[in-house]
């Protein structure tokens, strides 16, 4: 492979290797570029469902909770995400707004439980993330836009090892369906061109979950979602002078995602009409040590950039009360520190740490749930510390909104 940068008679490839693939400032998510909201009711306690039991999100957080005997459970959401991200010139000589879009992924849950065995699918986008500066930004020979997908369908077992129901587990696997795709402008001195990647790929992982009622009114429980390696694939598309028309034809390129290990350990502990929730979250984005490109052709260099990301541990905590029968009002807040070091910052990959407050509710109508939540983000401003990337700051927040129906038979 070539080195991390390569100039091509003025075409600086180096900040083309799937910088935007890591660019989570045009998110409104989890650190680096997970999903942490996958419900609604998670999402008013801000994410914190670990020790959830009687949900069917619980398929996703830990489905080991659903192995109680109560029959068909499904369940169907939307979450809206709207962020607001910038940058500032480290000497205040210029600063530049982000394109808002609004991002929808969804979630479908559905499971059986009959004795002491259930089974069921979750099916939702655990990792994503975009960003799109404007056209003639100072960054734009870094990154222009970047939009990164991955769904996942994960179908499970779960298993009461007592009958009482008091210890329960889970396993399964999952398989994660990936698409990313990245925009940068190319810099040819007296002119300019563009680069645009898309590139898909599949990858699988295993599952385990437990759950156990370890007293009177606490819940405990553990979920394990092992990493997966997507194996991308797709097309490299040039806009380029003739003069180097050679070196950057439009033509094949292939890369690797390596998504984390996602391990939560989480408690509930309910009294009356309160319960108390709590979760810490460790994500293992160390496994994100650079990225790579490697294009078809022998005359245009392949590319490596070092990411140097480390593992985090985010903490969520949050309350629901019952006012009166069929009724919950939800809060919760969150901290979720960033993975990326302060010298590997750039506008290709401006993650930092998020705070985040979330209010939500819920009606049941006999069987029937709705529930929702909103969410205030705000991703605490850094400053560049990479002598290589752009000097700047970033900066910006995220109002996310997410509404879910369930059916329990």
């Amino acid at each position: 492979m070539s080195r991390p940068v390569v100039k091509l008679g003025g075409l600086v490839l180096g900040g083309l290797a799937l910088a935007g693939l890591v660019a989570a400032a045009g998110q409104a998510h989890a650190a680096g570029f997970a999903v942490a909201e996958q419900s609604a009711s998670a999402g008013g306690t801000a994410g914190a469902a670990t020790a959830r039991s009687g949900d069917p999100a619980a398929g996703w957080y830990n489905p080991a909770a659903l192995a109680d005997g109560a029959g068909l459970r499904l369940g169907l959401g939307v979450l809206l995400a709207l962020p607001s991200v910038s940058a500032q010139a480290s000497d205040g000589s210029w600063s530049e707004d982000a394109e808002s879009k609004l991002s929808t992924p969804p979630t479908l849950y559905a499971s059986w439980a009959r004795g002491q065995s259930a089974f069921g699918v979750a099916i939702g986008v655990p990792f994503g993330s975009g960003v799109t500066w404007p056209g003639s930004w100072p960054g734009r020979f870094e990154i222009t836009s970047s939009r990164i997908e991955v769904a996942r369908i994960a179908p499970f077992y779960a298993r009461a090892l007592t009958r009482n129901g008091k210890l329960r587990v889970a396993g399964g696997a999952h398989i994660d369906l990936g698409r990313m795709r990245i925009g940068r402008s190319l810099d040819f001195i007296d002119t300019e061109g563009s680069v645009a990647l898309d590139l898909s790929g599949w990858g699988v992982g295993l599952d385990a979950a437990l759950f156990w009622q370890a007293a009177r009114g606490l819940d405990v429980g553990l979920s394990i979602k092992s990493r997966s390696t997507l194996a991308l694939s797709g097309g490299a598309d040039f806009e380029a002078p003739l003069a180097v028309s050679g070196k950057a034809q439009d033509q094949h390129a292939d890369s690797e995602l390596s998504l984390p290990d996602r391990l939560a350990l989480g408690a509930r502990w309910a009294r009356g009409r309160l319960a108390l929730l709590g979760d810490l979250e460790l994500v293992t984005w160390s496994r994100r040590a650079q990225t790579v490109i490697d294009f078809e052709r022998d005359a245009t260099p392949d590319v490596v950039q070092e990411d140097r990301w480390h593992s985090t541990l985010a903490v969520r905590a949050g309350a629901e009360y019952a006012p009166r029968p069929g009724w919950l009002v939800r809060g919760g807040a969150f901290l979720d520190p960033t993975p990326a070091p302060d010298d590997a910052l750039a506008p290709s990959s401006p993650d930092s740490t998020r705070v985040g407050l979330t209010l939500g509710g819920g009606r049941s109508f006999g069987r029937v749930t709705v529930d929702g939540f909103y969410e205030y983000l705000t991703l605490l401003e850094r400053s560049a510390q990479n002598p290589e990337a752009l000097a700047a700051s970033y900066g910006g927040h995220a109002h996310l909104f997410g509404l879910s129906v369930s059916l329990l038979r």
